[in-house]
């Protein structure tokens, strides 16, 4: 057993990354119900900061927690398709056993619902429906292909709406700031994009467990197209949120930072998009598209979580 394989097979750079998008949100949210209730709530106004951020650090970890419980769980069931794709992950290469990788899941998954029910009873049942949706999305939806994309996406760009949810409940729980909305569609189309291009390098082991991916039952050209057509709505998406907000549609949530973050994002995800286009039946193209999605969305994060704060106040 290596010790390092505890933290390895959690991917916790996505896990870190998946949880950024909870505290964007409850910025958003922040900026958003303080904004409109400035004139005749003062009182409530001087507390939003204390809870606002007691709510979202919780938030925060019950999001890395059940996140990394999924991937853990993901790679239990993956183990003998990852000997042929990525024999370098724990599992394979024998850095901890199955038994192990359980226990870790069930420590995460226990962790990170603990935590969802201090916030709130709707918040622990979320989290209780996450953690099941980790369980069957590797059991059975994951080689169910263009529905198994859907769910991985879903499930990283949920921690915008679930972030707002958890803080904004002050306002009926389902109050959800409307750009909230707009970052969801934004990180859900572009990890959607980038999940239908990487299963393009995964061909072959993917045979397997015969797993219905785009790249299998319609060809590299066909999956090309539909990741990039992904991306491309992202990039519109992503747009629409300085346009909007620069017409003051919901009140200004977007300050200087967003705009540093925005131009690179943009710009790694159109690399990614015209990329997999040219070069579609290329592994070493598709494993550098999938990565320029990535690194877009990395940049996304920042910009809608930049944005926000330097819109607000403290």
């Amino acid at each position: 057993m290596e010790p390092r394989a505890y933290l390895e097979i959690t991917r916790p750079h996505n896990c870190f990354m998946g949880g950024l998008t909870v505290l964007s949100s409850v910025q958003v949210a922040k900026v958003f119900y303080g904004l409109r209730f400035l004139d005749w709530m003062w009182a409530r106004i001087w507390i939003f900061p204390s809870r606002f951020w007691e709510m979202a650090i919780l938030a925060y970890f019950v999001y890395v927690l059940i996140a990394a419980a999924g991937n853990v769980v993901n790679d239990i069931y993956d183990i003998e398709v990852d000997r042929i794709n990525k024999p370098n992950r724990p599992l394979p290469r024998g850095a901890m056993t199955v038994r192990e990788a359980k226990f870790l899941t069930a420590t995460l998954w226990a962790g990170g619902c603990v935590l969802a029910f201090l916030i709130s009873l709707p918040s622990g049942i979320l989290a209780v429906v996450f953690s099941a949706m980790g369980l069957l999305y590797a059991a059975k939806v994951k080689v169910l292909g263009l529905l198994g994309n859907f769910v991985v996406a879903f499930s990283f760009a949920f921690g915008y709406i679930y972030g707002s949810l958890v803080v904004s409940s002050d306002y009926g729980f389902f109050s959800i700031p409307p750009m909230v909305l707009l970052f969801f569609f934004t990180a859900f189309c572009v990890l959607q994009g980038r999940e239908v291009i990487k299963v393009m390098e995964d061909v072959e082991g993917d045979r397997l467990r015969d797993a219905k991916t785009i790249a299998r039952l319609y060809g590299l050209r066909v999956a090309s197209a539909v990741g990039a057509a992904f991306n491309v709505a992202g990039i519109v998406s992503f747009t629409l949120c300085p346009i909007l907000d620069s017409y003051n549609v919901w009140g200004k949530l977007l300050g200087f930072w967003f705009y540093p973050f925005y131009l690179p994002g943009v710009a790694a995800v159109a690399a990614s998009t015209i990329l997999i286009l040219l070069r579609y039946s290329s592994k070493r193209e598709q494993s550098r598209a999938s990565l320029l999605d990535k690194i877009g969305a990395l940049f996304g994060l920042l910009a809608l979580l930049a944005g926000p704060y330097s819109a607000g106040w403290w």
